[in-house]
């Protein structure tokens, strides 16, 4: 099983974000333009890396690399959104992640 709070740290001490890594202080899935941004970084995450997994860390502070952290978010709003907009939509999974102290 893989150290979920290690691989954070891991991708965020690569600091530039990649073909299998983006980071976002925050998603907002609830207006139109939310959706498609979120939409779009998937799409790009998975069609540039087809063969394996793709991360997308949110609560990092995007100019300072800073975890912030974000409020609990209800993971079937990301899969009613994946299943409505694509017909073969990517296989997404969410995880809050806790880190007792914020590096």
């Amino acid at each position: 099983m893989i150290n979920k709070r290690l691989l954070i740290k891991n991708l965020l001490a690569h600091n530039d974000e990649n073909s299998f890594y983006d980071k976002k202080l925050k998603i907002s899935l609830e207006h139109k333009e939310g959706k498609a941004k979120f939409l779009k970084i998937v799409c790009a995450l998975a069609n540039s890396n087809p063969e394996n997994n793709s991360y997308i860390v949110i609560g990092v502070d995007d100019q300072f690399n800073k975890i912030e952290g974000v409020d609990f978010f209800d993971d079937s709003k990301i899969q009613n959104l994946m299943n409505s907009y694509f017909n073969n939509p990517p296989k997404i999974q969410y995880e809050n992640i806790p880190f007792p102290r914020l590096p």
